[in-house]
């Protein structure tokens, strides 16, 4: 039996000292943020976070 689940991706900046900088809803967004705080892209990463609205586990 197949269930629908939504999934939800978040997009985060990470910094060098590993302290979260910036939050969006996609790359674009993260990377326009941090060019705004005055950041190079070689200076962060970007971790994408993505969550289903139930405590269930899901096969990317």
């Amino acid at each position: 039996m197949s269930e629908n689940i939504k999934l939800v991706r978040k997009y985060l900046a990470i910094d060098e000292n590993r302290n979260i900088v910036a939050e969006g809803n996609s790359w674009e967004e993260v990377e326009e943020i941090m060019n705004k705080k005055g950041y190079k892209r070689s200076q962060y990463d970007i971790l994408i976070v993505v969550e289903g609205n139930e405590n269930k586990y899901i096969n990317l």
